[in-house]
C-alpha cells in the first residue's frame, strides 16, 4: 500500500488578523477601482443616468402638452436640467427651440420657415433612427464652422404628430457621468469601510474574551490556575467566563487538595518505610547484642546451679551477681534502642521551650563532678550566659549527655574538656570538645549508626552498646536540626545546633 504524504497542518489565522486584512484590501480597491474605471467604462455606462433623466423630461413635456402650460414647462426642464429642447410639426415643420429668441411658441404655422431658417440646428443623425408612434434615443451630431458636437437625443412623437426632442451635449454627458460614478462608488466603498470598521469593533468585543479565554485555559492545561477570565459586555460570553472560572478554581482547590493528600500518602509511606527499617535495624542489632549476654547468662546459671548442688554458695551468689548485671546492661540496651525507635518513628512531637544554654550545660557538670574529679578530668563552660535556645530541654539533654559521656570515655593527654558556643544564621551551635585521639577517616562517618563502636578496645564492662550517638542523630532529625563531629588540633569536637529564640 502507497504511503500518503501526511496533511500539511493549515496556518491559523485570527478572526481579527482577516478582517484588518480585508478591509485594507477593500480601502486599496476603493482607490485603485474607480482610478481604472475612469478610463476604461464602456461608453453606454455614461449614458444610463442621462439617458433617464432625458425619458423623465419628454414624459413630463408630453404631459404638459394635455395641461396646457407647455411654455413654462418648457423653460422649467431646459433651467433646472440644462438640456436643449426641440419641437417639430408631422410635416418636419420646426416650431420650438431653446436657441430661439422667443419666449412662446409660434402661434403661426407661418412663421415656422422663419424659425427653421433661423434657429433649427441642422443634425446628422449617427446612431439609431426615429420611427412613427414610437419613443426612443439617438446619438446626433451637429458640424460647424470651427468645431463638431454630439448630442444624446431621447425622442417622443406626440398623439398630435409633433415630435418632442430633448438632447443634451455627450462631452458634458461624459464628464457628469465620470464624476457621478467615482463619486458613487467612493460613497458606497466609504460606507463599507465604515461597516467593516463597526463590524470589526465588534467582533474585537467577541474575541478579546475568547482570547482570555483561551490563554486561561492553556494555563489551566500546564496545572496554573492564576489567571481567570476577565468580565466584557456580552453576557453569553460572560457566562462562559464564570463557567471556565468556576472550573479553575474547582481544578485548582482539587489539585491542592489532592497534592497535600499525595503528600501525606507520602509521608506515611516514609514513616512506614522508616519504622519498617527501624523495626529491622531493631531486630538485627538486639539479636546480635543479645547473643553474647543470653550465653553469659545461660553459662553461669548453669554454674550457679551446680555451686548450689556442690554447697558452694559464695562461688553461686557470685555467679548470680554477674547474671544479673548482664540482666540490667540487656534492659538498658534494649531501653536505649526503643528510645531511638521512638525519634525516629516521628511517634514522639518534641515539647518546645526557651531555655538557657549556659545553665543547660552547668548542669550536666554539676551532676557529674565527682566522676570528673575522680578520672582527673578539668572542665570550662565558656557558653555566654545571654544565649537562649528553644528546643525539647529533656531530650536535648539526651544529646548533651551523649556527647560529654563519649568526652570523658575519650579524654586522653592534658584531659581537658571544653564546652562552647558559636551562632550559626538560625541556630545556636554548641561544642563539646575533649582532647584525645582523632577519629580514624574511615570510622567518622559511621559513628552514628547503631551499634557501631569504632574504639574495639572498650570492654563489656563499661557499658558501651555503640547506642549513643544513634540517639544524637535520632533527636536532631526529629528537631530539625544539625550535628556532626570535627577533628581539630589536639583532639575531637562534636556540636549540634539548638534554635535561637530571636528566629
Amino acid at each position: 500500500m502507497p504511503h500518503s504524504k501526511p496533511l500539511r497542518p493549515r496556518k491559523e489565522k485570527k478572526i481579527r488578523s482577516r478582517l484588518m486584512r480585508g478591509i485594507i484590501f477593500i480601502m486599496l480597491l476603493t482607490v485603485l477601482i474607480p482610478v481604472i474605471a475612469y478610463n476604461n467604462l464602456p461608453e453606454w455606462v455614461y449614458y444610463l443616468a442621462p439617458a433617464t433623466r432625458l425619458w423623465i423630461i419628454t414624459e413630463e413635456i408630453s404631459a404638459a402638452y394635455e395641461d396646457g402650460d407647455l411654455l413654462q414647462t418648457l423653460k422649467d426642464q431646459e433651467t433646472h436640467y440644462d438640456v436643449a429642447i426641440e419641437i417639430t410639426t408631422a410635416d418636419g415643420r420646426f416650431v420650438y427651440s431653446s436657441k430661439a429668441l422667443i419666449n412662446k411658441l409660434p402661434q403661426d404655422l407661418s412663421q415656422a420657415a422663419e424659425i427653421d431658417e433661423l434657429y433649427a440646428l441642422n443634425y446628422e443623425t449617427k446612431y439609431g433612427s426615429k420611427f412613427t408612434d414610437s419613443k426612443g434615443y439617438l446619438i446626433k451630431e451637429y458640424e460647424g464652422k470651427n468645431y463638431t458636437v454630439t448630442f444624446l437625443d431621447c425622442y417622443v412623437y406626440l398623439e398630435s404628430g409633433d415630435c418632442v426632442d430633448v438632447n443634451m451635449q455627450v462631452s458634458q454627458v461624459s464628464s457628469t457621468t465620470k464624476i457621478s460614478i467615482i463619486v458613487s462608488f467612493l460613497a458606497v466603498m466609504i460606507s463599507i469601510v465604515v461597516a467593516l470598521g463597526v463590524i470589526f469593533s465588534y467582533i474585537k468585543r467577541i474575541t478579546q474574551p475568547v482570547d482570555d479565554m483561551v490563554k486561561t485555559t492553556e494555563n489551566m492545561a500546564r496545572l496554573d490556575f492564576s489567571k481567570k477570565c476577565p468580565r466584557g459586555t456580552i453576557s453569553e460570553l460572560n457566562s462562559l467566563s464564570d463557567s471556565i472560572n468556576e472550573l479553575s478554581s474547582a481544578l485548582d482547590t482539587a489539585l491542592t487538595d489532592l497534592k497535600q493528600k499525595n503528600k501525606k500518602l507520602e509521608e506515611d509511606i516514609e514513616n512506614e518505610r522508616t519504622i519498617d527499617n527501624l523495626r529491622q535495624t531493631f531486630i538485627s542489632g538486639i539479636s546480635h547484642e543479645l547473643k553474647t549476654p543470653i550465653a553469659i547468662i545461660q553459662g553461669y546459671a548453669e554454674g550457679a546451679k551446680m555451686f548450689y548442688a556442690s554447697g558452694n554458695a559464695a562461688a553461686a551468689d557470685s555467679y548470680c551477681d554477674t547474671i544479673m548485671q548482664e540482666s540490667v546492661r540487656m534492659n538498658e540496651m534494649i531501653m536505649k534502642l526503643l528510645e531511638i525507635t521512638k525519634y525516629s518513628s516521628g511517634a514522639y512531637a518534641p515539647e518546645r521551650e526557651d531555655f538557657n544554654l549556659r545553665e543547660f550545660v552547668q548542669e550536666w557538670f554539676d551532676r557529674n563532678e565527682g566522676l570528673l574529679k575522680d578520672k582527673g578530668i578539668t572542665y570550662e563552660n565558656e557558653v555566654p550566659a545571654e544565649r537562649m535556645g528553644n528546643g525539647d530541654k529533656i531530650i536535648l539533654g539526651s544529646v548533651l549527655n551523649n556527647y560529654l559521656s563519649n568526652a570523658v570515655s575519650h579524654a586522653d593527654g592534658e584531659k581537658k574538656l571544653r564546652v562552647y558556643c558559636t551562632e550559626t544564621e538560625s541556630a545556636w551551635r554548641v561544642c563539646v570538645f575533649n582532647t584525645g585521639k582523632h577519629i580514624a577517616d574511615k570510622d567518622i562517618d559511621k559513628i552514628w549508626d547503631s551499634f557501631y563502636r569504632a574504639d574495639k578496645s572498650l570492654s563489656r564492662s563499661q557499658g558501651r552498646f555503640g547506642l549513643g550517638l544513634s540517639i544524637v542523630a535520632a533527636i536532631q532529625k526529629l528537631h530539625g536540626e544539625a550535628y556532626g563531629v570535627n577533628n581539630i588540633p589536639g583532639g575531637v569536637e562534636f556540636w549540634f545546633d539548638v534554635k535561637r529564640t530571636d528566629t
